[in-house]
């Protein structure tokens, strides 16, 4: 009996044991947490009521959060250009205030579910990070941050409706949630501290988190992952100079390459702004016909390098085309017209023969 008894206990100890031991995996507990929703609109609307609104979501929303509203994230100025943006964006607000309280009211719904369905795809993804519900005054819609070591990312109900249906909203929450877990899982592409990237950081980057959201969201367009319509077909007749161009970069944190293929601005050649997008989604494609989307968001250093770069040499292959739109590029760019002075003196610029060497070298 009493050997019975010993032998029970010692059973029973070692299967708490063995419990606890599994709740304490190296990463599971992580994995497993819950990103802390924080919802500022609340003190958003009760602001904007007061009679000195600008004051009163400077004391009560933003100076409470200085790891949100900074000069490296959610950028809202100060003095009169504060003012202003207030007074800008509570016009909007004040035109479209179903649609914005509509939009808080989906993000709160929904986003913990989607955080749920994230870490279905990638079972590692830590949702370790505050998920801000807040008013961005007109500056962004949406967007991944890492501020001071911390992921952040913020959801703004005060410009969706600008630019997003509630149905496709998913689809960009799925774009940056990737951001961050691009960031968790390669400390490299996605979510990071640096305002301009590399070429190959912002093409893999923005790529595979188009690509991954337009795969977790099926029967999307291609225009909704790619969060604009009409960059695919735009695009399309430029992937020659585009490729070429983000080939001769690739390794440079160069400003004008940066705001040239992945800053919603106005191009000067008539392809759309943001194209980069869309040719680092032509290539993450390429690349889930041999890895599955957790193996996709791993990859790094020199064998993705090679990948991204014996894509581009494909996709630049139209090399007269290619040198040609540099040239008138090099030519009509304000920013870099030294370039073009150079050209001017030399029967073809330095920078092109390069691309063209790497390309001819890419089809021998």
């Amino acid at each position: 009996m009493t050997g019975s008894k010993g032998c029970t206990r010692h059973s029973q100890l070692l299967g708490l044991l063995i419990l606890v031991s599994c709740l304490w995996i190296p990463g599971l507990a992580e994995a497993r947490a819950s990103c802390q929703i924080v919802d500022l609109m609340p003190a958003f609307w009760t602001a904007l009521a007061d009679q000195d609104a600008a004051a009163r979501l400077r004391a009560t929303v933003v100076d409470p959060h200085p790891d949100l509203y900074n000069e490296d994230y959610v950028d809202v100025l100060s003095g009169p250009k504060w003012e202003n943006l207030v007074a800008r964006d509570r016009a909007y607000v004040d035109a479209h205030l179903s649609d914005v309280h509509a939009a808080q009211k989906y993000l709160n719904t929904h986003v913990r579910q989607y955080m749920d369905a994230f870490r279905g795809q990638f079972p590692d993804y830590r949702c370790d990070f505050v998920f801000y519900i807040a008013p961005s005054f007109g500056r962004m819609d949406g967007a991944a941050g890492f501020v001071k070591g911390q992921h952040r990312i913020i959801f703004a109900p005060d410009v969706i409706p600008r630019y997003h249906k509630l149905p496709d909203l998913k689809v960009l929450i799925d774009h940056e949630t990737f951001h961050i877990y691009h960031h968790q899982a390669t400390s490299v592409f996605g979510a990071s501290a640096d305002a301009v990237p590399s070429a190959e950081e912002a093409l893999w980057g923005e790529g595979l988190a188009t690509f991954v959201s337009w795969r977790m969201n099926p029967g999307v367009s291609l225009d909704i992952a790619l969060l604009q319509p009409g960059i695919p077909e735009g695009a399309q007749p430029h992937l020659a100079q585009i490729a070429s161009d983000l080939l001769q970069h690739l390794h440079e944190k160069d400003k004008v390459t940066y705001n040239h293929y992945f800053v919603a601005n106005q191009q000067p050649q008539g392809y759309p702004p943001r194209a980069g997008y869309y040719v680092g989604f032509l290539i993450a494609q390429k690349l889930a016909s041999r890895y599955t989307l957790p193996q996709l968001a791993r990859l790094k250093g020199g064998e993705l390098t090679d990948v991204i770069i014996q894509e581009l040499r494909k996709l630049g292959a139209d090399v007269p085309a290619a040198r040609v739109a540099l040239l008138q590029r090099y030519a009509l760019d304000p920013s870099t017209r030294r370039q073009a002075r150079v050209a001017r003196n030399q029967p073809e610029p330095q920078r092109v023969l390069q691309i063209r060497q790497a390309l001819i070298l890419s089809n021998e």
